[in-house]
């Protein structure tokens, strides 16, 4: 599905500051890729210096990958160097310049064009972690058909190449919640951007990961590693339900995300089947066929409701290990003393 113009708006502005920081995280703690992996075939050359303030042309053409966020950083001083630079970097056609040129057209609020210098790079010259700007820019202008970033992007999220970061953001855009959430827990607050403020409230629309997402937004905001504007959001996000517009739109999204066949739609269809037969099969008091169909299921991946019949059937069988697994998750996600208490009791009759 196509973003609106406003987004493609909003990602030429923070496109370059995004990425930098990205980066920058990654020149600090180091990519998953292996340093010795020749991805620009440049031999070796002596890194560019984080004290350089000045890019030059000879610092350009020393530039390999680790290098682009401390050259960004120096860039977004101000559009007038934003200007300089690209003026430098128009006629260099090295893997990583170009992609350089491509951010330096984001931040000059032409994404078309930036996305025409993406597409110009030979794309198994870019590492793992730099497929995601030109795959989201892709996305925001042309939709999911026909973007060639995409499957080499996910491929390497499965085979562990991609950052922290990356990777959820990833996982949480193809419908794997829970997994993208392990991957926001090991990523650095610092780097979030408002992007995911919106993955944010989707993993948070699940009911199993609510509880979890809060605490790990919480723990951000307490720490003072996230972005002082966002924390508000982060803050709303972590303590408040959806209001009714929120679910509106959730639902709307859901909606059309089952009629493009998205994988979120997939997800979200599949849901609604096995919601349907499971209320059948408890209705029916089937409790044994309802706990063998979870028997290998993960409590958190699981609606309030699903986890409820499983508890109730668990209570019906007088399977003390079943009601107390199925009990523990209703406790974790309701804290409140009425909840525990009718637990305590109910679980006190199998």
């Amino acid at each position: 599905m196509k973003l609106g113009k406003s987004e493609i708006r909003n990602m030429a502005i923070m496109a370059v500051v995004a990425v930098a920081a990205l980066v920058l995280a990654l020149a600090v703690s180091g990519p998953r890729l292996s340093e010795s992996t020749a991805i620009d075939q440049q031999g070796p050359i002596k890194p560019i210096n984080a004290a350089e303030i000045r890019v030059t042309p000879e610092l350009l053409s020393a530039m390999r990958w680790n290098d682009m966020g401390k050259v960004v950083a120096t860039i977004t001083t101000s559009p007038e160097e934003i200007g300089r630079v690209a003026r430098l970097v128009d006629d260099m056609s090295t893997p990583v310049t170009l992609y350089l040129k491509a951010l330096l057209l984001l931040a000059q609020n032409q994404p078309q064009q930036a996305l025409g210098v993406f597409n110009q790079i030979q794309i198994d010259r870019i590492p793992p972690n730099f497929l995601y700007a030109p795959h989201r820019l892709h996305q925001a202008i042309n939709g999911i058909e026909n973007d060639k970033y995409r499957e080499l992007l996910e491929k390497a999220v499965h085979e562990n190449q991609t950052s922290a970061l990356i990777t959820a953001r990833v996982l949480a855009a193809n419908g794997a919640l829970e997994d993208a959430l392990s991957s926001y827990l090991q990523s650095d607050p610092a780097s979030w951007a408002s992007y995911d403020l919106a993955l944010f409230r989707r993993i948070g629309s699940y009911e199993g990961l609510s509880v979890d997402l809060a605490r790990m937004l919480t723990g951000a905001i307490s720490s003072g590693r996230a972005k002082t504007d966002l924390v508000p959001q982060l803050a709303q996000i972590a303590r408040q339900p959806a209001d009714g517009s929120e679910i509106a739109e959730f639902e709307n999204r859901i909606r059309n995300a089952i009629k493009n066949d998205t994988p979120e739609g997939r997800i979200a269809l599949e849901s609604a089947r096995n919601l349907l037969r499971d209320r059948k099969i408890f209705l029916s008091r089937q409790y044994h066929e309802l706990i063998k169909l979870y028997s290998a299921a993960k409590p958190i991946k699981l609606s309030t409701e699903t986890v409820l019949l499983l508890f109730l059937s668990s209570v019906e069988l007088q399977d003390q290990e079943q009601a107390e697994t199925w009990g523990q998750e209703l406790k974790r996600r309701h804290a409140e003393t009425e909840v525990r208490d009718w637990v305590n009791k109910t679980m006190a009759t199998a």
